[in-house]
């Protein structure tokens, strides 16, 4: 019985191990195969990628698109699926692949590694790139001495990126990919862009062989579209590539190395609001490389920026800047010059122009170029650049002398064409006038009648006066604006000069060291147009949510000082600036209505083909309609031989402005663009 007991439990032992075995068995059967496939067909790996948003347009005062966006095919590596860095064979093969592709195709690729071959088959550094080939031998790449030798640079590229057995040139071509891929942070959350704007039929080539370029996509992205893009170039700016300075200061914001951002103008000034709030996407790729996109966070356009420039009033200002210059050119040595209009009711630059000027649908393209060209053609001398006044401070001159009562309108002073108060300094006029009281001094832009005022007043006074009329100071315009200088004491001493009586009256007639630039000219003759109230300029009218639901910002009338002097002290500078405008060499009989004017001439010394040549600006500054004062423009000329010459600039503003303008502006709803 015992026996048979044992034998029984030992069965059953034997039973238990068995069935266990069994189970252990089917599980591991299971994890290995069943288990093993599935999980295999669900894997997954998931990235979150930033996506790019739209920049808002910019549009004139009237509503009128300067600015949008346009959709371009962008050549892009994911770096999910480019080979990794354990493979530079692969990856150098595929690039090597692309580059040839886009030669074939004629088409250009992001090459911007600061180094070429030359036609002897020697390497150099590219002129003009410093700042890229320090980076290039910096701690943040290749880790070189400063002193290091474009050969040096070279071999280190081609050791880190295995590029030894490839000929120089192509050797070249694949280091520049690795270099833009390293300066722009190509990592697994960003993306490397090949090449911007390509052709359909590259892109037809690419998915014709997609097999052999793993990683390479083609993207629609939005650029900049320019509905005419030679209208105010200097003032909208343009976009570019975000720096690694610009990146290390924004990222914070959200940015990322391979955003656009404003480079100057009103897309510089204004980026934090025509910057889109930038979207968010996840892209999932399964086991066998399938890959999705969903989006988790969609991209929101950035906001539309109205300007204070009237269109069509911007056209016609730097047509007539361009055709007077152009005429003028071979006589004279016109070579440059610029226009500012403004709205005198609140200080609204209607108009602004520059000249040499430039494309902004070009620009990519000519970029080298334009900087290199000796005419600065990037430059914007309307805010810019200064000029000496010339007799366009003669009216501030004047005001001054009436209202410290050095001067009266029954003053007269006699003009011998020689100013003969001091012995040994006795500079001239530009005719013999006789007797005039100011508002014929001001006509006749008597020199010697505005060297006695200024000299009675002294500097001191003198300085005061241009400080109220916003001379020598910024008008507070958006955009970047030189602040000019108003000659003194103090500026003189800081050169370690003299000041002398001389300097004093040359003051008065505006030479020695003061220089403003136009939009200041601007706005001195709106402050005299107003009677003494100054306003702040602006660019920009307002900001708008992309759909126009929602105004987010709109500028108001802004008085930065107001200069409370005597009406009849007025009365006396605008009868002068009357007759200058309707009765002397600036003509302006083609304008429909009274305009009131004063012009500048000041000498240059420039050099012109080895030789120092004196050189005449041309200067005018005006407002209209006299009665009752709406615009006013100030213009400059470099070497236009006297200020009158100037007026046909303003004549033709100011005659297209009259000639549209109908009835008052009517008032429009918040959030809607003017009409």
């Amino acid at each position: 019985m015992r026996r048979n007991g044992n034998q029984r439990r030992g069965r059953a032992v034997t039973l238990v191990f068995a069935a266990l075995l069994l189970v252990f068995l089917g599980r591991m059967f299971y994890i290995q195969a069943i288990q093993s496939r599935e999980a295999k067909q669900t894997a997954v790996s998931s990235v979150t990628v930033p996506v790019e948003a739209m920049r808002g347009e910019i549009r004139d005062r009237n509503g009128e698109l300067l600015v949008a966006n346009k959709q371009v095919r962008t050549v892009i590596i994911d770096f999910q699926r480019f080979p990794s860095g354990k493979q530079p064979k692969a990856r150098s093969e595929i690039l090597l692949s692309l580059i040839k592709l886009f030669r074939a195709h004629n088409e250009k690729w992001k090459d911007n590694l600061p180094i070429r071959v030359t036609q002897n088959g020697t390497l150099r550094f590219v002129g003009g790139k410093e700042n890229e080939v320090s980076y290039l031998k910096s701690k943040a790449f290749l880790h070189l001495n400063p002193y290091a030798t474009v050969d040096n640079c070279f071999k280190a590229l081609s050791d880190r990126y295995e590029l030894a057995d490839y000929d120089l040139g192509d050797a070249r071509d694949i280091a520049s990919v690795y270099y833009s891929m390293h300066k722009d942070g190509f990592n697994a959350a960003t993306s490397y862009t090949f090449a911007d704007d390509v052709s359909e039929e590259l892109v037809a080539s690419l998915k014709e062989r997609s097999d052999q370029y793993p990683g390479v996509d083609v993207r629609i992205e939005a650029q900049r579209d320019y509905i005419d893009g030679t209208i105010a170039p200097h003032i909208l700016g343009i976009v570019g590539a975000i720096s690694p300075d610009e990146y290390e200061e924004k990222k914070d914001l959200g940015y990322s190395r391979d955003d656009v951002i404003g480079k100057n103008g009103i897309e510089y000034t204004m980026e934090s609001y025509l910057r889109g709030t930038p979207g968010e996407k996840m892209i999932t790729t399964d086991a066998d490389g399938n890959t999705t996109e969903t989006y988790t966070v969609l991209p929101r356009q950035g906001n539309t920026v109205v300007l204070t420039i009237d269109a069509g009033l911007q056209k016609v200002a730097q047509n007539a800047l361009r055709d007077l210059i152009l005429e003028q050119q071979m006589a004279r040595n016109v070579t440059s010059g610029a226009v500012v209009v403004m709205d005198t009711r609140t200080n609204d630059v209607l108009a602004s122009a520059s000249y040499p000027t430039f494309d902004l649908t070009t620009y990519q393209k000519q970029a080298g170029k334009l900087n290199a060209d000796p005419a600065k053609p990037l430059w914007n001398r309307a805010l810019r650049s200064t000029y000496a006044p010339g007799s366009t401070i003669k009216p501030c001159v004047a005001m001054a002398g009436l209202e410290e009562g050095v001067i009266t309108k029954d003053t007269y002073i006699t003009c011998y064409g020689k100013y003969r108060y001091f012995s040994d300094y006795q500079p001239g006029c530009t005719g013999v006038h006789g007797g005039l009281n100011v508002v014929y001094a001001l006509y006749n832009s008597c020199n010697i009648f505005f060297y006695e005022t200024a000299r009675l007043l002294g500097i001191e006074k003198l300085n005061r006066y241009f400080t109220m009329f916003g001379l020598g100071e910024k008008t507070g315009v958006e955009l970047n604006e030189a602040e000019g200088t108003v000659d003194s004491y103090l500026l003189r001493t800081s050169k370690g000069e003299l000041w002398t009586p001389g300097l004093t009256i040359q003051a008065g007639i505006g030479h020695g060291d003061n220089a403003f630039t136009p939009i200041q000219l601007c706005a001195y003759v709106s402050t005299i147009a107003n009677k003494g109230t100054r306003y702040k300029a602006h660019l920009v009218k307002s900001v708008l949510t992309s759909d126009f639901s929602k105004t987010v910002y709109q500028s108001q009338r802004e008085i930065l000082s107001q200069a409370n002097f005597k009406a009849d002290n007025w009365d006396q500078v605008w009868r002068g600036m009357l007759l200058v405008g309707t009765r002397s060499y600036a003509d302006f009989t083609d304008v429909p209505v009274h305009v009131a004017a004063k012009t500048g001439t000041t000498t240059v010394v420039k050099r012109i083909n080895g030789y120092n040549v004196d050189t005449y600006n041309g200067l005018i500054m005006t407002f209209a309609p006299y009665e009752d004062p709406e615009i006013c423009v100030a213009v400059v000329i470099e070497g236009a031989g006297s200020g009158g010459s100037t007026a046909p600039v303003a004549s033709k503003i100011m005659e297209y402005y009259f000639s549209t303008k109908t009835t008052p502006e009517e008032a429009q709803e918040e959030g809607t663009l003017l009409r």
